[in-house]
This record gives C-alpha cells, sequence and structure tokens, in this order.
C-alpha cells in the first residue's frame, strides 16, 4: 500500500506547487484558465493531504512497535527526516530572500524557523515551513503514544480524533473563536496545541488503523468518491468562501471539506494497491520521496524568478503561453527536486541517521 501513498504525496506536492504557481500566473497579467484556476481553488490542500498522510505511516510504521527504546527510536526517525530535508532549503531561502524579500527576511525569526518552533506565520522564513511545525508537534504527541500498548494507543487516538472534532465544532459554530473578530484574542500557543489540523493526523491514524483489519470495498469507487468530494471542496471555495477557505478564519470548514476527501483518497488508493492496482513503482518511489524537496524549493524558485524579472517579462504575451511556460516551471522544479532526493536528500538522512545513531531497520523514512 506503500507504492500508492508514494504517488498520493508526489500528487499533494504538486498540488501545492501549482497552487503558488497559480499567483505568479495572474500576476504576469495572464488569464489562470483551467488549469491554475483549479490549482488557486484547491491546491493549497494537499497540506491537508499530507496531514492524513502523515498520521497514517505514524501509526503504520508503529503498529507493532511499543515501549521507551521504541518510541525514542520513532522520534529520532522522525527529526533526522524533517531536519535533513529542511535545513539546506532554509538556508537557500534565507540567501534568497534577503535578497529577494529583505522585509520578510527582516521580520522573520531566523533561530525559531530554524528549529520550527510554532510562531505566527508572518515570523516564519520559509511560509511553507509552518505545516512541518504541526509534523514536529505531533510527532512529539506519537512519541508518547508509542510508550503505550497497542491496544490503549488505539483507544487513545479515538478518544483524541473524538474530543478534537467535539472541541472545534464548538468553537467554531459556538464560540466564534476563528472569527476576525476573535481570532487575535486568544494566545498563539492555544490556537496552535489545540489547532483543528490534529484532526487530519488523527483521522489518518486511525484510517491506518481500520485499515490493517478489513476491506472496505471498491478501492476505485473510495478513490473517485474522494477525488469528486476534493473537486466539490475546491468549488465550495471559489464560490461560497471567495477563495479565501485558507485562511485561519475558516480553518475548520477546510478541515472539514478537504479533510474527509482526502481521508477518502488515501483509504482508496490503500485499497486498490491491496487489490494489485498499484502506480507505477520506480516514479512512485522517486517522486513520491521526492515530494519533500519538491514543497519546499518551490517557492524559493518562484520567489528568486520574479525577483529577476521573469513575471514582468511574460507580460503581454497569450495567456495560453503564459500557462504553459509555468506549466513546464512546475515540471522544471519536479525534475530538480527528484534529482535533489537522489543525489543530496537521501545521502544527507543518511548521515542525520548515523550521527543520531539510529542502527534499527528504517520502518518508512
Amino acid at each position: 500500500m506503500l507504492i500508492n501513498i508514494q504517488f498520493l504525496r508526489f500528487a499533494a506536492a504538486l498540488a501545492v506547487v501549482i497552487y503558488h504557481a497559480s499567483k505568479h500566473v495572474a500576476m504576469s497579467g495572464a488569464d489562470q484558465g483551467f488549469f491554475f484556476s483549479a490549482g488557486e481553488a484547491a491546491g493549497f490542500a494537499g497540506v491537508d493531504v499530507f496531514f492524513v498522510i502523515s498520521g497514517f505511516i505514524m501509526f503504520y510504521t508503529t503498529e507493532g512497535s511499543s515501549g521507551g527504546a521504541s518510541s525514542v527510536d520513532f522520534l529520532k526517525r522522525r527529526v533526522a527526516r524533517i531536519y535533513s530535508g529542511y535545513w539546506p532549503f532554509f538556508i537557500f531561502a534565507a540567501l534568497v530572500f534577503a535578497w529577494a524579500r529583505p522585509d520578510h527576511f527582516a521580520e522573520a525569526g531566523l533561530l525559531s524557523s530554524a528549529a520550527l518552533w510554532p510562531m505566527p506565520l508572518n515570523h516564519v522564513l520559509l511560509d511553507v515551513s509552518w505545516t512541518l511545525t504541526y509534523e514536529m508537534y505531533f510527532y512529539l504527541l506519537f512519541t508518547a503514544l508509542v510508550l503505550t500498548g497497542a491496544r490503549l494507543r488505539w483507544q487513545l487516538i479515538i478518544f483524541a480524533l473524538a474530543g478534537m472534532f467535539a472541541y472545534n465544532l464548538y468553537r467554531h459554530f459556538v464560540l466564534h473563536d476563528f472569527s476576525p473578530e476573535n481570532i487575535y484574542n486568544h494566545s498563539f500557543s492555544s490556537q496552535f496545541l489545540t489547532s483543528p489540523f490534529l484532526l487530519e493526523f488523527f483521522a489518518g491514524a486511525v484510517i491506518a488503523a481500520v485499515a490493517g483489519r478489513k476491506s472496505f470495498g471498491s478501492g476505485w469507487a473510495l478513490l473517485l468518491g474522494g477525488m469528486a468530494l476534493f473537486a466539490g471542496a475546491g468549488l465550495a471555495n471559489a464560490l461560497g468562501y471567495d477563495g479565501k477557505i485558507e485562511q485561519g478564519y475558516y480553518v475548520v470548514p477546510r478541515v472539514l471539506l478537504f479533510g474527509i476527501p482526502s481521508g477518502l483518497i488515501l483509504l482508496g488508493l490503500v485499497q486498490l494497491e491491496r487489490d494489485g492496482a498499484v502506480a507505477p513503482r520506480k516514479f512512485s518511489l522517486y517522486a513520491g520521496g521526492a515530494s519533500y524537496a519538491i514543497y519546499l524549493s518551490h517557492t524559493i524558485f518562484l520567489v528568486a524568478t520574479m525577483k529577476l524579472g521573469f513575471n514582468v517579462a511574460l507580460e503581454g504575451l497569450p495567456d495560453f503561453v503564459v500557462q504553459l511556460i509555468f506549466g513546464f516551471y512546475c515540471a522544471l522544479i519536479v525534475a530538480f527536486s527528484i534529482g535533489w532526493y537522489r543525489l543530496v536528500e537521501r545521502p544527507l538522512l543518511a548521515v542525520f541517521k548515523r550521527a543520531l545513531r539510529i542502527k534499527r531497520p528504517p520502518a518508512n523514512d
């Protein structure tokens, strides 16, 4: 089932790239067309797909593990994976943004950004790294869960999912905590620690638990149904939320509208692989492995080329030409990232593992 999940990782990263590229198509004065309009409406939700995948992988790779040694091993592996892939792009972003976005660079908290410490988005150096902060938070929570036995772990995850779901519905629909009038009345730490995004992590873990115990019928039905709901969520964003559902005021509707389809898509792909329908293996492993580099690198490249006058140079060209150019640009980012993953990221991860004395066979890095 991990081959299809690797392909889904790639698709999620590519969706985020298209989302950000769509902004640059518009800044070039061109019409976005269907492809980039769809990317603008739903591409950011590749993040929601990532969060569901993370919960799934964490439960799947630790299901037979418990106790102190296993929890320490799990955390060391996650630390090695996150920081070995992140720090090179953090340094790259610092160099590029000091030149191309000096105001943003001056406002960013460099040490906190390097450590992936939770902080408001305007103080994060590499914008997309806010999601890694949530990843690290969930890794810490899951490290504690690995200390418990499998039965208790499952019960705690169900309890956390149900409790967080009820609490965030109450916050959104009754207290209106996320409204523009109230959202800044709460501390950032309280918003972070009880974020609705945690629902997607826990939901992914639940999917891993139940998918390992039973079949869910047609994988194609689950996959296509999830994709249809995901597209519908993008349409709801464009028409009902004026394309702004990714903003913090709408985080609960975002998690509900995009998190549920993400879970169905994941479950469908797991079922399909169990039934023998597998994505191209070699491409999925390389492109899925490179999804981290795709995700971290693309905004740096887009900002750098914009500073160099790339967007301005495209002004006045036919819309379809600009769209094709940015489509090719996205493909180049993918190609670069696959090369980076093979030549730099994997060797660097091996260095981190040796430094942290990780000796057990890797579950899924």
